[in-house]
């Protein structure tokens, strides 16, 4: 947090003053991938806003919110591993089976892979995998809105999607446009252990999200700049 404050103060103070150069570790042709020349460093905030089931599901057929965070390494090729962290709450106001709602509480870490076939300028094409583990509640709520019974589950969930980032450019130079985008992820989540308390419960299925997003590395990008920019300007007060 505090780097990331850091961060936007550097580049805030400098937003005029950095030239366009796009990636520092990539081309700035945008019909090129940007690649990092060695192994960088990235944090990424997760936040997947309405994140829906598949709705052929009885239950749990609305949106939810999956936040998280995850953290990790691009490598030179192109490639993005690391760890990521992820909850939600979720409430189904939904009758069922005698049931007048359910709600579902579940967190879990994962470790994932993610290839990039396309990382340019504007937009970049990947293939986030991601296998985790963790824990659900299940609260379940009677006719009178009283609670009947409460569960507690282990989950090992695998995940397999493709994602598209649209990525803002600098619109007259304001640097921090370009710092943000959105992002479209669709795939298939299957639970590898499950101990739902009934199938219908399952956490498997199709799903697809659309969120905003918050390009880190770009943010690192011209914090490096302008900290460049400034040694500088000291360098030449200390002649």
């Amino acid at each position: 947090m505090i780097r990331s404050v850091l961060v936007l103060s550097g580049c805030l103070l400098s937003l005029f003053g950095v030239p366009e150069q796009g990636m520092a570790q990539g081309s700035a042709d945008s019909s090129k991938n940007e690649r990092p020349q060695k192994a960088r460093f990235i944090a990424e905030l997760d936040q997947r806003f309405f994140y829906f089931k598949d709705r052929r599901q009885p239950l749990f057929s609305n949106s939810t919110n999956v936040w998280g965070g995850r953290a990790g390494f691009l490598l030179p090729s192109n490639i993005k591993v690391g760890a990521g962290y992820y909850f939600s709450n979720h409430d189904v106001d939904e009758p069922w089976d005698g049931l007048q709602s359910i709600r579902r509480r579940f967190h879990y870490g994962t470790a994932y892979v993610e290839p990039y076939f396309y990382r340019r300028k504007y937009w970049e094409l990947s293939a986030p995998i991601e296998v985790g583990i963790g824990s659900v509640t299940y609260q379940f709520f009677g006719e009178d809105d009283t609670p009947t019974r409460t569960a507690r589950t282990t989950i090992v969930p695998l995940s397999v999607g493709v994602s598209v980032s649209l990525k803002s450019p600098a619109f007259f130079g304001f640097k921090p446009l370009r710092w943000f985008g959105v992002n479209l992820i669709t795939g298939y989540r299957y639970t590898l252990y499950d101990e739902a308390p009934t199938q219908l419960t399952t956490l498997n299925g199709l799903y697809y999200s659309i969120s905003p997003a918050i390009f880190l590395d770009r943010i690192y990008a011209d914090y490096e700049i302008w900290r460049k920019k400034q040694r500088q300007k000291k360098a030449k007060r200390a002649n």
